[in-house]
């Protein structure tokens, strides 16, 4: 992929940006109209209605990164990091987001708010809606899908998104992220005191019956409660821990609003993607995505390409459970970037950027407006940055020197021509 190309790709993947989902779902979740306003920071005014009546203007999904340690001391030599992340690459065609490499994800099903979950749920002592353990997020500022709300008698958000990534991850890769009553229980103890809870895997499938429950998952999503009930497992969810949520720009006509989780393994799991969607798969250090992404070897799509970029602040997995679960109860905001031609390069901006604008509109659907100025110009006149440029050139830089609102470590600023100058980068 040469340079003018991958730029081509960045300017679509940004149209697009959104989450690693696999638009192959038609049916959606019923649900009463999210809750009519959204914070952005709190220098900023609040925006207009998230959504208008029970009109989607997009689709919600749930994307996980799965971060696992790599004891392999051949695999980490010459790395700081100990640790790889899961990126699976798409098939091609008229798949969402063809050729990226994405983490496992996808759309939100209606089973996966099916109150029968609840009756599941109440094996581990779950008897009301409370007793999931996020009451510590009681009052606090909730993204996009997690701040909707539903018809009476579905589960609660938190629950029912973690229940898509776990589903979805199960389908792409065959990472099954569930255990057994008690080892479920320790985690939603971990939870309750604010503590990190590694993933486990469900090691009892034989490889028959693991192709034929993920082949029942992937026609019917239904299944999945089958399956986990005849095995007797629950899905961790415990194990999932909230990262960020982006809402794809107003400039495509496919928009996706994703809530990205984030999980850790002691060991790399086995890996059997399904071929229905994903081509292949690539365990990387952040760095190494990163590396790959301005070379133009693999495509990033946005909310993969900052999350590595905050990552590579994070070297250890250590450091990953620390600040995961230090944000746990932080609360998020809804990112949407908001996009500008400018003369020499195309230019998207991010909450807090002082180019984003005051009052933004999430719902309608907008060309992406020019600014009579050049990137030096534009840089000149401001003094708050989140903003990602892409040049003609296939170069791109990302910029962050906002404080972020919910203590939300920043992704570090990239420069893609110092990337592929520096061989130690």
């Amino acid at each position: 992929m040469n340079r003018v190309t991958l730029f081509s790709n960045m300017r679509v993947g940004f149209r697009k940006f959104s989450s690693v989902v696999a638009d192959r779902a038609t049916n959606t979740h019923n649900y009463i109209s999210p809750k009519p306003t959204v914070k952005q920071l709190s220098s900023q005014s609040q925006v207009e209605k998230y959504s208008i009546g029970k009109k989607k203007y997009w689709k919600e999904a749930a994307s996980l990164m799965i971060v696992a340690k790599d004891n392999d001391s051949f695999a980490n030599a010459g790395t700081e990091f100990d640790y790889h992340v899961l990126f699976m690459k798409r098939q091609g065609g008229g798949n969402a987001f063809g050729g990226a490499s994405v983490f496992p994800g996808g759309v939100v099903d209606d089973a996966d708010f099916s109150p029968k979950w609840l009756q599941y749920f109440e094996k581990l002592g779950i008897k009301n809606l409370s007793q999931f353990g996020w009451a510590h997020m009681e009052g606090k500022q909730r993204a996009g899908p997690l701040a909707a709300s539903r018809e009476p008698g579905l589960l609660p958000n938190d629950v029912a998104f973690r229940i898509c990534a776990i589903r979805e991850t199960f389908e792409e890769s065959g990472i099954l992220i569930a255990d057994t009553p008690a080892n479920v229980m320790q985690s939603i103890s971990n939870v309750e005191n604010k503590q990190f809870s590694p993933a486990t895997l469900h090691p009892d499938l034989s490889p028959e019956e693991f192709l034929e429950w993920r082949d029942r998952v992937y026609k019917d999503a239904n299944q999945f409660l089958v399956m986990c009930q005849e095995l007797d497992v629950f899905p961790n969810l415990w194990a999932l821990f909230e990262l960020s949520n982006s809402l794809t720009p107003r400039a495509s006509s496919r928009r996706f609003d994703t809530v990205f989780y984030v999980s850790t393994f002691d060991v790399l799991p086995s890996i059997t993607i399904d071929e229905r969607e994903m081509e292949n798969k690539q365990w990387l250090t952040p760095a190494e995505g990163l590396k790959l992404h301005c070379q133009g070897d693999i495509y990033l799509v946005p909310p993969q390409f900052l999350e590595c970029s905050r990552f590579l602040d994070f070297p250890k997995m250590t450091d990953v459970q620390s600040y995961a679960a230090k944000i746990m109860d932080e609360g998020k905001v809804i990112s949407l970037p908001v996009g500008f031609y400018l003369k020499d390069c195309l230019l998207h901006t991010l909450p807090g950027d002082d180019c984003y604008p005051k009052n933004v509109s999430f719902a309608s659907i907008s060309e992406i407006p020019k600014l009579d100025e050049t990137e030096e110009e534009n840089l000149r006149r401001v003094k708050a940055l989140h903003r990602i440029t892409f040049f003609p050139d296939g170069s791109f830089t990302f910029r962050c020197n906002i404080t972020l609102p919910h203590g939300e470590h920043p992704p570090r600023d990239i420069d893609s021509k110092e990337w592929l100058q520096d061989p130690n980068l």
